[in-house]
Protein backbone atom coordinates (compact mmCIF):
# COMPACT_ATOMS: atom_id res chain seq x y z
CA UNK A 1 0.00 0.00 0.00
CA UNK A 2 2.98 2.08 0.58
CA UNK A 3 4.64 1.79 -2.10
CA UNK A 4 2.11 2.52 -4.51
CA UNK A 5 0.80 5.37 -2.80
CA UNK A 6 4.56 7.34 -3.17
CA UNK A 7 3.85 5.64 -7.00
CA UNK A 8 0.91 7.78 -7.39
CA UNK A 9 2.95 10.92 -5.81
CA UNK A 10 5.09 10.58 -7.78
CA UNK A 11 2.96 10.54 -11.13
CA UNK A 12 0.90 13.11 -9.67
CA UNK A 13 4.56 14.96 -9.14
CA UNK A 14 5.64 14.27 -12.50
CA UNK A 15 2.41 16.14 -14.24
CA UNK A 16 2.35 18.82 -12.25
CA UNK A 17 5.87 19.21 -13.49
CA UNK A 18 5.19 18.28 -16.65
CA UNK A 19 2.07 20.68 -16.70
CA UNK A 20 4.24 24.00 -15.00
CA UNK A 21 6.86 23.25 -17.90
CA UNK A 22 4.50 23.82 -20.44
CA UNK A 23 3.42 26.98 -19.15
CA UNK A 24 6.42 28.01 -18.41
CA UNK A 25 7.25 27.32 -22.55
CA UNK A 26 4.32 28.48 -23.65
CA UNK A 27 4.89 31.93 -21.55
CA UNK A 28 8.35 32.28 -23.03
CA UNK A 29 7.67 31.74 -26.47
CA UNK A 30 4.53 34.11 -26.25
CA UNK A 31 7.21 36.30 -24.94
CA UNK A 32 9.10 35.72 -27.53
CA UNK A 33 7.29 36.20 -30.50
CA UNK A 34 5.50 39.56 -29.25
CA UNK A 35 8.75 40.72 -29.06
CA UNK A 36 10.18 39.64 -32.34
CA UNK A 37 6.68 41.70 -33.64
CA UNK A 38 7.10 44.01 -32.25
CA UNK A 39 10.30 44.02 -33.52
CA UNK A 40 9.93 43.63 -36.61
CA UNK A 41 7.21 45.92 -36.71
CA UNK A 42 9.59 49.01 -35.28
CA UNK A 43 11.78 48.16 -38.22
CA UNK A 44 9.17 48.30 -40.79
CA UNK A 45 8.26 51.31 -39.78
CA UNK A 46 11.75 52.65 -40.09
CA UNK A 47 12.48 51.20 -43.26
CA UNK A 48 8.80 52.58 -44.72
CA UNK A 49 10.76 56.05 -43.57
CA UNK A 50 13.76 55.03 -45.43
CA UNK A 51 12.13 53.90 -48.76
CA UNK A 52 10.34 57.01 -48.58
CA UNK A 53 13.50 58.75 -48.27
CA UNK A 54 14.05 56.74 -51.59
CA UNK A 55 11.13 58.17 -52.94
CA UNK A 56 11.66 61.75 -52.20
CA UNK A 57 15.41 61.33 -53.67
CA UNK A 58 14.10 59.74 -56.74
CA UNK A 59 11.72 62.98 -57.16
CA UNK A 60 13.85 65.42 -56.47
CA UNK A 61 16.56 64.21 -59.15
CA UNK A 62 13.49 63.53 -61.49
CA UNK A 63 12.30 67.62 -60.99
CA UNK A 64 15.84 68.63 -61.53
CA UNK A 65 16.12 66.41 -65.09
CA UNK A 66 12.66 68.04 -66.28
CA UNK A 67 13.83 71.82 -65.51
CA UNK A 68 17.42 71.20 -67.13
CA UNK A 69 17.00 69.01 -69.84
CA UNK A 70 14.67 69.28 -73.10
CA UNK A 71 14.49 65.17 -73.20
CA UNK A 72 13.85 62.78 -71.03
CA UNK A 73 17.06 59.59 -71.60
CA UNK A 74 17.55 56.91 -70.36
CA UNK A 75 14.67 54.76 -70.21
CA UNK A 76 15.77 53.31 -66.78
CA UNK A 77 17.73 53.92 -64.16
CA UNK A 78 18.92 51.89 -60.90
CA UNK A 79 20.67 53.66 -57.94
CA UNK A 80 21.86 52.33 -55.15
CA UNK A 81 21.55 54.62 -52.16
CA UNK A 82 24.34 54.78 -48.91
CA UNK A 83 23.83 56.83 -46.19
CA UNK A 84 20.66 58.27 -47.20
CA UNK A 85 19.67 58.37 -43.01
CA UNK A 86 21.61 59.17 -40.45
CA UNK A 87 21.98 55.79 -38.07
CA UNK A 88 20.78 53.21 -40.87
CA UNK A 89 22.90 51.14 -41.91
CA UNK A 90 20.72 48.78 -44.58
CA UNK A 91 20.48 49.64 -48.19
CA UNK A 92 18.34 51.27 -50.50
CA UNK A 93 17.62 50.97 -54.11
CA UNK A 94 15.96 53.47 -56.53
CA UNK A 95 14.88 52.53 -59.51
CA UNK A 96 13.10 55.10 -62.24
CA UNK A 97 11.11 53.72 -65.22
CA UNK A 98 9.84 55.86 -67.89
CA UNK A 99 6.31 54.93 -68.33
CA UNK A 100 6.03 57.06 -71.84
CA UNK A 101 8.12 54.55 -73.69
CA UNK A 102 5.82 51.90 -73.75
CA UNK A 103 2.70 51.67 -75.59
CA UNK A 104 -0.49 53.48 -73.80
CA UNK A 105 -3.26 50.95 -73.60
CA UNK A 106 -5.76 53.18 -73.00
CA UNK A 107 -4.98 55.53 -76.12
CA UNK A 108 -6.62 52.80 -78.04
CA UNK A 109 -9.85 54.62 -77.22
CA UNK A 110 -10.92 58.15 -77.90
CA UNK A 111 -12.74 59.87 -75.25
CA UNK A 112 -15.93 59.85 -77.47
CA UNK A 113 -15.80 55.96 -77.99
CA UNK A 114 -14.60 56.08 -81.41
CA UNK A 115 -11.31 53.86 -81.84
CA UNK A 116 -7.86 55.53 -81.93
CA UNK A 117 -6.88 53.36 -85.24
CA UNK A 118 -3.07 54.57 -85.01
CA UNK A 119 -2.74 53.18 -81.59
CA UNK A 120 -4.87 50.29 -82.39
CA UNK A 121 -2.45 49.47 -84.87
CA UNK A 122 0.50 49.71 -83.33
CA UNK A 123 -0.86 47.36 -81.07
CA UNK A 124 -1.72 44.78 -83.05
CA UNK A 125 1.88 44.90 -84.32
CA UNK A 126 3.46 44.94 -81.29
CA UNK A 127 1.32 41.52 -80.12
CA UNK A 128 2.61 39.89 -83.71
CA UNK A 129 6.09 40.65 -82.54
CA UNK A 130 5.77 39.30 -79.52
CA UNK A 131 3.75 35.96 -80.82
CA UNK A 132 0.50 36.76 -79.03
CA UNK A 133 -2.62 36.26 -80.50
CA UNK A 134 -3.75 39.32 -82.44
CA UNK A 135 -7.15 38.93 -80.99
CA UNK A 136 -6.25 40.45 -77.92
CA UNK A 137 -6.33 43.93 -79.29
CA UNK A 138 -9.78 43.88 -79.86
CA UNK A 139 -10.43 42.45 -76.53
CA UNK A 140 -8.51 45.44 -74.38
CA UNK A 141 -10.64 47.74 -76.67
CA UNK A 142 -13.57 46.38 -76.10
CA UNK A 143 -12.95 46.64 -72.40
CA UNK A 144 -12.45 50.20 -72.49
CA UNK A 145 -14.90 51.37 -75.35
CA UNK A 146 -18.37 52.22 -73.07
CA UNK A 147 -20.48 50.50 -75.87
CA UNK A 148 -21.67 47.23 -75.93
CA UNK A 149 -21.09 45.83 -79.31
CA UNK A 150 -18.28 43.62 -79.61
CA UNK A 151 -15.57 43.81 -82.40
CA UNK A 152 -15.17 39.87 -82.23
CA UNK A 153 -17.75 37.57 -80.73
CA UNK A 154 -16.34 37.17 -77.27
CA UNK A 155 -14.52 40.66 -77.33
CA UNK A 156 -17.24 42.35 -74.93
CA UNK A 157 -17.14 39.50 -72.18
CA UNK A 158 -16.27 40.96 -68.66
CA UNK A 159 -15.63 44.54 -70.79
CA UNK A 160 -15.15 46.98 -67.65
CA UNK A 161 -16.48 49.84 -70.23
CA UNK A 162 -13.85 52.68 -68.85
CA UNK A 163 -9.81 52.99 -69.11
CA UNK A 164 -7.92 50.96 -67.37
CA UNK A 165 -6.94 52.25 -64.40
CA UNK A 166 -3.87 49.36 -64.05
CA UNK A 167 -1.95 46.91 -66.62
CA UNK A 168 -2.72 44.32 -63.79
CA UNK A 169 -6.12 44.32 -65.95
CA UNK A 170 -5.08 42.42 -68.41
CA UNK A 171 -5.26 39.41 -66.41
CA UNK A 172 -8.65 39.44 -67.17
CA UNK A 173 -8.57 39.87 -70.46
CA UNK A 174 -9.37 36.45 -72.13
CA UNK A 175 -6.07 34.88 -73.93
CA UNK A 176 -3.81 36.69 -71.27
CA UNK A 177 -2.40 33.94 -69.05
CA UNK A 178 0.77 34.30 -67.03
CA UNK A 179 3.47 33.89 -69.80
CA UNK A 180 1.83 36.60 -72.27
CA UNK A 181 0.93 39.03 -69.38
CA UNK A 182 5.15 38.31 -68.81
CA UNK A 183 5.48 39.35 -71.95
CA UNK A 184 3.75 42.32 -72.40
CA UNK A 185 3.53 44.03 -69.25
CA UNK A 186 7.15 45.66 -69.59
CA UNK A 187 6.17 47.10 -72.95
CA UNK A 188 2.55 48.87 -72.53
CA UNK A 189 1.23 51.19 -69.75
CA UNK A 190 -2.25 52.89 -68.72
CA UNK A 191 -0.47 56.33 -68.92
CA UNK A 192 -0.39 59.39 -71.70
CA UNK A 193 1.55 62.13 -71.90
CA UNK A 194 -0.90 64.96 -70.34
CA UNK A 195 -3.70 62.58 -71.03
CA UNK A 196 -4.89 59.34 -70.69
CA UNK A 197 -5.67 58.39 -74.40
CA UNK A 198 -2.63 59.81 -75.38
CA UNK A 199 -0.76 57.66 -77.80
CA UNK A 200 2.70 59.46 -78.12
CA UNK A 201 5.54 57.62 -77.24
CA UNK A 202 9.12 58.81 -76.23
CA UNK A 203 11.51 57.71 -78.69
CA UNK A 204 14.56 58.40 -76.99
CA UNK A 205 13.31 55.64 -74.33
CA UNK A 206 11.40 53.31 -76.13
CA UNK A 207 12.50 49.21 -76.40
CA UNK A 208 12.98 47.90 -79.85
CA UNK A 209 9.46 45.89 -79.90
CA UNK A 210 7.60 49.35 -79.10
CA UNK A 211 9.83 51.27 -81.89
CA UNK A 212 8.99 48.75 -84.68
CA UNK A 213 4.87 48.66 -83.64
CA UNK A 214 5.23 52.63 -84.56
CA UNK A 215 5.36 51.65 -88.01
CA UNK A 216 4.78 48.66 -90.31
CA UNK A 217 8.41 49.73 -92.00
CA UNK A 218 10.40 49.98 -89.36
CA UNK A 219 12.29 46.90 -89.33
CA UNK A 220 14.33 45.48 -86.32
CA UNK A 221 17.63 47.16 -88.29
CA UNK A 222 16.11 50.17 -88.43
CA UNK A 223 14.92 50.62 -84.43
CA UNK A 224 18.85 49.49 -83.61
CA UNK A 225 19.44 52.26 -85.86
CA UNK A 226 17.36 55.07 -83.35
CA UNK A 227 18.75 53.06 -80.29
CA UNK A 228 22.13 53.13 -81.30
CA UNK A 229 21.83 57.22 -82.67
CA UNK A 230 19.79 58.37 -79.27
CA UNK A 231 22.76 56.27 -77.23
CA UNK A 232 25.40 58.63 -79.05
CA UNK A 233 22.88 62.08 -78.95
CA UNK A 234 19.51 61.59 -77.26
CA UNK A 235 17.06 63.61 -79.85
CA UNK A 236 16.37 66.89 -78.50
CA UNK A 237 13.25 67.72 -81.16
CA UNK A 238 10.88 65.16 -82.47
CA UNK A 239 11.89 66.39 -86.36
CA UNK A 240 15.84 64.76 -84.88
CA UNK A 241 14.12 61.28 -86.03
CA UNK A 242 15.39 62.17 -89.87
CA UNK A 243 18.78 62.70 -88.85
CA UNK A 244 18.60 58.57 -88.40
CA UNK A 245 19.42 57.00 -91.50
CA UNK A 246 16.08 55.19 -92.95
CA UNK A 247 13.78 57.60 -91.47
CA UNK A 248 14.72 60.44 -93.72
CA UNK A 249 12.14 60.33 -96.12
CA UNK A 250 7.97 59.55 -95.83
CA UNK A 251 8.98 56.97 -92.80
CA UNK A 252 10.34 59.86 -90.26
CA UNK A 253 7.68 62.19 -90.76
CA UNK A 254 4.85 59.68 -90.82
CA UNK A 255 6.25 59.07 -87.11
CA UNK A 256 5.92 62.90 -85.73
CA UNK A 257 2.95 62.48 -84.44
CA UNK A 258 3.14 59.22 -82.76
CA UNK A 259 6.47 60.36 -80.74
CA UNK A 260 7.38 62.84 -78.10
CA UNK A 261 11.16 63.45 -76.61
CA UNK A 262 10.19 63.54 -73.11
CA UNK A 263 8.58 62.05 -70.72
CA UNK A 264 6.04 63.39 -68.03
CA UNK A 265 5.31 60.20 -65.78
CA UNK A 266 7.55 58.11 -64.21
CA UNK A 267 7.33 54.71 -62.07
CA UNK A 268 9.41 54.95 -59.34
CA UNK A 269 10.54 51.61 -56.63
CA UNK A 270 12.24 52.32 -53.60
CA UNK A 271 13.72 49.51 -51.65
CA UNK A 272 15.28 49.29 -48.25
CA UNK A 273 16.32 46.29 -46.65
CA UNK A 274 17.85 45.68 -43.30
CA UNK A 275 18.63 42.91 -41.32
CA UNK A 276 16.75 40.14 -43.69
CA UNK A 277 13.78 42.85 -43.39
CA UNK A 278 12.58 44.70 -46.63
CA UNK A 279 9.84 47.29 -47.15
CA UNK A 280 9.25 48.24 -50.94
CA UNK A 281 7.33 51.21 -52.15
CA UNK A 282 6.69 51.81 -55.99
CA UNK A 283 4.76 55.20 -57.01
CA UNK A 284 4.04 56.07 -60.52
CA UNK A 285 4.23 60.13 -60.52
CA UNK A 286 2.91 62.37 -63.32
CA UNK A 287 5.07 65.92 -63.83
CA UNK A 288 2.09 68.72 -64.59
CA UNK A 289 1.79 72.17 -64.40
CA UNK A 290 5.53 72.44 -62.71
CA UNK A 291 4.68 70.31 -60.31
CA UNK A 292 4.69 66.34 -59.35
CA UNK A 293 1.14 64.63 -58.63
CA UNK A 294 1.37 61.03 -57.45
CA UNK A 295 -0.82 59.02 -59.83
CA UNK A 296 -0.22 55.48 -57.93
CA UNK A 297 0.99 54.57 -54.54
CA UNK A 298 1.73 51.02 -53.30
CA UNK A 299 3.34 49.59 -50.03
CA UNK A 300 4.58 45.92 -49.39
Amino acid sequence: MMGSEKGMALVLTLMILAMITAVVVEFVYSVYTTNAGLYNWREAQKLSLVAKSGISLATKIISENQNRHSYTYPGSVEMPVENILKGFSGKVVIRVVDENAKLNLNSLIWPNGTTNETAFDSFIRLLKNLNLDENIAYRVADRIDRDLEPRRRDSEEGAKNDYLDSTDELLLVKGIDSQAYDKLSPLVTVYGIEQVYSNLININTASRAVIMSLDDNITEALAERVIKYRDLEPFNRVSDIVKVTGFEGPLGQSLMNKITVKASTFRITSVAEEDRIKRIIECVIVVKDGGLLIEYWQET
